[in-house]
């Protein structure tokens, strides 16, 4: 007669409840059915470690899309899922543990949404341990990132037009605007008031700023507001028939309507292809009021960076 042995359920059951158990945190791969990663906003907050600036306009930003990888454990190599717009839910044929989620910071270089890139001053955000399920939505919200190192990026020249003692650091062309329901953050802002008839203000940083390593990459950040438009570029201090010479790299049209909009300007491209590296450079504005009316250009929280 054949014996059973009592004591095997007991081990099959234990052996199928941790195969359950084990199946909700692995990852399941070839899956027909896609999960999806919910990302609403991106924001830049200080850095503890380096307290960038206790002004809060240093952190103004327009980071309008991300691009987001995701890695597996045991995969040969990373996904690079694509670049999104925000907000966005993006579509994900995994399911279960996915070791990280990468999110890279996009914005807008010049303004020009065809000339989207991932901004190198601002740190890529790493999530470990997201897990996904079959058409469910994980929700990661708004995703904070920082500026880099002070280790590594330099501001050399910031103006955030803060009423109080001192000039501030641009030509007396633009003065300080301290109406609170204009300003773009803190307490004031930086205004050329364009009279009727005036066609050309030029305006510049006061301090010229020495930069003699040719493979630094230089922006130009900048908050404006403007019903007129002006141009952004650079002068340095040589001379031409007594003149310093100047060049523009871009043409900023005022569109009153939009209120305040961030620029991510690529001044240093203009640095290499027109000045050949120069070391002496200062950012360099000019209003272009063809149509002679009146009008305001309002700039506030103003970084020059390289890195």
């Amino acid at each position: 007669m054949k014996r059973t042995n009592r004591n095997i359920f007991p081990t099959i059951l234990m052996c199928c409840m941790l195969a359950a158990f084990a199946s909700c945190d692995r990852y399941e791969g070839d899956v027909t059915e896609p999960s999806y990663i919910k990302i609403d906003a991106m924001n830049v907050v200080d850095n503890p470690s380096d307290s960038w600036s206790p002004e809060s306009g240093f952190f103004t930003n327009d980071i309008d899309a991300v691009n987001v990888v995701i890695w597996v454990e045991n995969d040969t190599a990373e996904t690079n899922l694509g670049t999104f717009q925000l907000p966005c839910k993006i579509p994900v044929l995994r399911q279960g543990l996915i070791n990280y989620v990468r999110i890279s910071p996009i914005v807008k270089q010049d303004g020009i949404a065809g000339k989207r890139i991932y901004y190198p001053y601002y740190e890529m955000v790493q999530i470990d341990s997201v897990r996904l399920a079959k058409d469910s939505v994980t929700d990661l919200g708004t995703v904070t990132t920082r500026y880099i190192s002070k280790s590594i990026m330099k501001v050399l020249w910031k103006e955030f037009f803060e009423p109080g003692p001192g000039q501030i650091s641009i030509d007396s062309a633009m003065t300080i605007c301290s109406s609170l329901d204009t300003v773009c953050s803190g307490y004031g802002c930086g205004v050329v008031r364009v009279g009727e008839g005036v066609k050309y203000v030029n305006f510049w940083s006061d301090t010229t700023f020495r930069v003699s390593d040719p493979s630094l990459v230089m922006y130009l950040e900048l908050d404006y507001w403007s019903d007129i438009d002006f141009s952004i570029g650079l002068s340095n201090p040589t001379t031409y028939d007594g003149l310093n010479v100047t060049q523009s790299y871009m043409r900023v049209f005022g569109k009153p309507q939009q209120g305040w909009r961030k620029l991510y300007v690529n001044i240093g491209a203009l640095w290499s292809d027109k000045y050949d590296h120069y070391p002496d450079i200062r950012p360099y504005f000019t209003v272009l009021n063809n149509s002679g009316r009146p009008g305001n250009v309002f700039i506030d929280n103003v970084k020059l960076i390289v890195m």
